[in-house]
């Protein structure tokens, strides 16, 4: 997009909430803008056959016989389409390239795509999807919820506040100074990081990963690549996995931090402050007392340790950012306006570039052209000459169709039964192509052999008897390599679908991890007010009746035990959750006497359930503070808990006021709603209810 645009256009923005823009060969570029208006600029260059494909020809307007271009509002969207008439000769020997420059507004979301070009955003809020084949993506300055993927292109992420989830087939990915959500993950390619605050996941199928001056949660995943990673905050978990690589992090020592490593070999500085068990491969213990997570796991490499502290006072470590000069020739932001745009002068490429480029459109066009016209002719010549009885080479003709028919069958029956029951029994890639091919040439063998005694033998034709002399080589050639071919494709697919279940399993732990670092925040704390009160209670009952005073004490220092001196897991039974409930209702009982009087009920079949830890207290909690409170005697809370059918139903019911209309706003509630979607996603449910009667009902799936 160096040139004046081909086609301008502007559409109001009344009524439209998304923009649909695809382009079959040609960039995108969305620019977010103030204005009331949507700005659609259109870039169209021709490579003409005439010029042999060097010369890129920008136009001053579109030949609409040749090429299709649609700009229209249907609904709240408006559609922007682009691709060259197909059925149209001149597109034949053409190779027209649009590109679109679009202003939008920044209420208008998005879904844009190409087939073989760049997708640079800048300036964007709200919602976008984007994906382009060949081409990379550059994402600046924006904001809201970002989708995109390209199957091999670079990925650049520049100054962001969003939530993106990027994903390229081979290329590398660079970001730069973003706070937000991200996932980002490619095939081979390499990735760098650096100002990062938020959640950052990542993964490669055997590039490096670096990341600098990284603030939030963090996981990163390589299968034989290494990674370097600067942790100066950790927010709940940082992971980091390699199958083979090596793996350097540096992070603060004199944080709290649950450390867990594996790995070959583990070096690195001492650990101040730790309690665990340590050895040359093996770390697992808390530093500082614990906190976030820190894993690390190297399978077949090593792991340095080292404290970041350390490091930024004895070398000058540069967090500018990355240098992505050239990584993208795209123009600079260019305000959207009603008068005439000042368009930035072109962006020089390298002359390499320019050169490769028109060479390998000519050259594809070429090999188009002659083996569409090649095979036409012969399968045109070949149909005629089997179906015209008159003609002398017919009965051959028909002998070479029925051959070629045989040997295509015998070729795809070799390769289908060598993969089905000999491939894996064979170790050496080389013996399988060689047992492969002396498979298909006996089954070539072996029908050749029939077609020759039900067809060939019967021919007393000299031009027959010529025919099988000079070309009967070709009939056992052709099959072991057809077969070699389908055997090498098949290979190759099943990589990359191995390659993608690995990728599917990583993203997969990742999302365990963030998971349960979710519910270790979500897990309920002891309320210091509750702490404050009951501990004013036990003053108070210490030399009136110590008997109770000593209860309280004991039931306080119950709860404390299950709140404090949790273990690893997110889950244990009903049971011990009851045992939760009872401790913390009792101690209430203390400071409101007669007016708190509860009764708890579970059936036996079901007191091994697991649920996640804490789910029931904080609901209690709310049913003392907004109900029993709120009334001067004889308070009633009631927990019921029974299965039905396929899942299990938790009731809490209250005999204090009505819920309001802003009920479910608290802390306590929005925790346990947060909690439900993390561990059970749509399988549970969450209702609060005053009729029949006040109650708050849960059920889970067993």
């Amino acid at each position: 997009m160096n040139h004046p645009p081909t086609a301008t256009r502007d559409f109001d923005c009344a009524g439209i909430k998304k923009l649909q823009l695809e382009t079959q060969y040609g960039d995108i570029e969305l620019i977010g803008h103030h204005e009331n208006y949507i700005r659609v600029e259109v870039f169209a260059s021709v490579r003409s056959l005439l010029t042999l494909y060097l010369v890129s020809e920008p136009l001053s307007s579109l030949d609409t016989d040749s090429h299709l271009l649609n700009m229209n509002a249907l609904g709240d969207t408006l559609k922007v389409f682009s691709k060259p008439d197909y059925f149209n000769p001149v597109a034949w020997f053409n190779s027209q390239k649009t590109s679109f420059r679009v202003f939008i507004p920044a209420s208008i979301d998005s879904v844009s795509k190409t087939y073989a070009g760049t997708i640079s955003l800048r300036n964007l809020h709200g919602n976008h999807v984007f994906s382009t084949w060949g081409g990379g993506l550059f994402i600046q300055q924006s904001q809201g919820k970002l989708q995109g993927k390209t199957m091999g292109g670079n990925i650049v992420l520049v100054n962001n506040q969003v939530e993106i989830t990027a994903n390229t087939m081979g290329g590398n990915i660079t970001v730069q100074k973003h706070n937000g959500k991200l996932q980002a993950s490619t095939w081979g390619g390499n990735i760098k990081g650096s100002d990062i605050t938020g959640d950052f996941e990542c993964n490669t199928m055997g590039g490096n990963i670096k990341l600098k001056n990284m603030n939030g949660n963090v996981g990163a995943s390589t299968k034989g690549g290494n990674i370097t990673a600067e942790l100066h905050h950790i927010h709940q978990y940082a992971w980091f996995d390699s199958s083979g690589g090596k793996i350097k992090v540096a992070f603060p020592f004199d944080s709290p931090t649950d450390l867990e490593v594996m790995a070959s070999k583990i070096s690195g500085a001492m650990l101040p402050n730790f309690d665990g068990y340590l050895t040359y491969n093996d770390i697992k213990g808390k530093l500082n007392g614990g906190g976030p997570s820190l894993t690390i796991k190297n399978r077949s490499g090593n792991v340095f340790l080292n404290n970041i502290e350390q490091i930024l006072s004895t070398q000058n470590i540069d967090y500018q950012g990355i240098n992505l000069e050239n990584t993208f020739h795209t123009p600079p932001i260019v305000k959207a306006q009603k008068e005439p745009v000042n368009y930035p002068k072109p962006t020089s490429k390298s002359a390499l570039q320019d050169y490769i480029e028109p060479v390998k459109s000519f050259l594809f066009a070429l090999l188009f052209c002659v083996v569409l016209v090649y095979g036409l002719s012969a399968v045109i010549y070949f149909t005629f000459e089997f179906l015209n009885p008159k003609s002398a080479l017919a009965v051959v003709s028909k002998g070479i169709f029925y051959s070629n028919l045989n040997n295509g069958v015998g070729a795809f029956v070799s390769a289908y039964l060598f993969i089905h029951f000999f491939e894996f029994r064979i170790k050496s890639n080389l013996l399988k192509y060689l047992n492969l091919s002396i498979f298909a040439l006996i089954y070539t063998f072996f029908f050749q052999s029939v077609m020759w005694f039900s067809y060939w033998r019967h021919l007393d034709n000299n031009l027959g008897n010529e025919a099988r002399s000079s070309n009967g080589w070709v009939y056992f050639v052709v099959p072991p390599l057809v077969s070699c071919a389908y055997f090498f494709y098949w290979q190759r697919t099943r990589q990359t679908a191995r390659k993608i279940s690995e990728q599917e399993y990583q993203l997969l732990n990742l999302e365990k991890l963030k998971s349960k670092a979710q519910l270790d925040a979500l897990e309920a704390k002891i309320n210091p007010h509750f702490l404050y009160n009951s501990l004013n209670s036990i003053a108070g009952l210490i030399h009136e009746q110590p008997d109770k005073a000593e209860e309280m004490t004991i039931q306080l220092s119950k709860l404390f035990r299950y709140s404090t001196g949790r273990s690893e897991e997110n889950f244990h039974s009903i049971a011990d959750e009851l045992e939760i409930i009872k401790a913390y209702l009792s101690i209430e009982q203390v400071r409101f006497g007669t007016r708190l009087n509860y009764t708890i009920s579970c059936e036996s079949d079901i007191l091994f359930q697991k649920i996640p830890r804490f789910l029931l207290q904080p609901l209690v909690e709310n049913a003392i503070k907004h109900g029993i409170s709120k009334v001067a005697h004889e308070g009633q809370i009631k927990v019921e808990i029974s299965q039905q059918a396929a899942q299990v139903c938790i009731k809490i019911h209250d005999n204090g006021p009505a819920f309001g209309e802003a009920v479910g706003g608290g802390f306590g509630l929005r925790s346990i709603k947060q909690k439900l979607k993390i561990v059970y996603a749509e399988k549970a449910t969450f209702e609060i209810q005053n009729e029949p009667e006040k109650a708050v009902i849960i059920t889970l799936p067993i």
